[in-house]
């Protein structure tokens, strides 16, 4: 028996998965990556893999794990150089999405009854596993949302979109006085991803000076839709000072919940260094 492999196709199937499974590990982590890395990291997955299909054996036993873990992270590499976070966490993330996503394809192909596939058919078993997989990690990001009191959120910003745990202090009283609202606290490394380059330019210069300049903030283009303005606090063992604080387009706390216009006060990243959260939310944000 004579067996044909469709180069072509063999190679758009994992494109498209390579490609699905990057861009939900980027969703899940929260990270801040560039389309065009990801389409080059989908590509080296599912263009270094082609060769190896005409040795077959090399894909066996110990060797093969050892080149599917090879490839599986060099097309981590390439589509999340320069992000923050733990490699190792990257990867075993987005092997387990590639688990569930292969496990689904292959219920559903059972479930069919189908042994030959075609093109529309593998199109098929695809579109039902990334649902499957996109449902799971609804789920999974649902059920991380209220332990005890972490919860997710959604920050959006003009174009940009932010995902992040935080932690609901109680203790947290920190108010706008200016739009008479409860102001979310993030880490500046958060807030980067939020702000355009010209933004975070000011956002240094105003931590290098330990002052808030307004008639640099004018310069900026953005300045009557952010409303970047300070918030003055106090706190345990200092009496005053004041944080750089803007508007964010939209919070989406329990992906049901938002807050339109919402201030966002910068904090330094070292009081959030080492924890599973990187902002506090105030207690009336939930009942607001």
């Amino acid at each position: 028996m004579r067996i044909v492999i469709y180069i072509d196709v063999i190679f758009l199937i994992n494109f498209m998965a390579d490609l699905f499974v990057l861009l939900m590990t980027g969703i899940i982590l929260g990270l801040r990556v560039k389309i065009w890395r990801l389409l080059a990291g989908a590509m080296f997955g599912a263009g270094i893999l082609l060769p190896f299909l005409c040795f077959p054996y090399i894909l066996m036993g110990i060797m093969g794990v050892a080149v599917c873990v090879g490839i599986s992270m060099g097309t981590i590499a390439i589509s999340f150089w320069g992000t923050e976070g733990s490699f190792v966490r990257k990867w075993f993330l987005s092997t387990t999405i590639m688990f569930l996503l292969g496990g689904s394809m292959y219920y559903f192909k059972s479930f069919m009854g189908w042994t030959v596939l075609s093109l529309y058919k593998w199109a098929i078993l695809l579109g039902a596993g990334c649902i499957v997989c996109g449902l799971g990690v609804r789920l999974f990001k649902r059920s991380r949302q209220h332990t005890d009191t972490i919860y997710f959120i959604k920050i959006i910003k003009a174009e940009r979109t932010v995902y992040e745990h935080v932690y609901l202090d109680t203790g947290n009283m920190l108010w706008d006085t200016l739009y008479q609202k409860p102001v979310i606290l993030l880490s500046e490394k958060t807030v980067g991803k939020c702000l355009s380059k010209e933004e975070q330019l000011l956002l240094q210069k105003v931590q290098e000076e330990k002052e808030f300049d307004y008639n640099s903030i004018l310069n900026i283009s953005t300045q009557k839709k952010n409303s970047f303005h300070v918030v003055r606090y106090q706190s345990v063992g200092k009496e005053n000072g004041w944080l750089v604080c803007f508007l964010a387009d939209e919070v989406w706390i329990d992906e049901k919940h938002c807050l339109y216009r919402q201030p966002i006060a910068v904090a330094p990243a070292f009081l959030f260094q080492d924890k599973e959260y990187q902002g506090l939310l105030h207690k009336e944000c939930i009942l607001y």
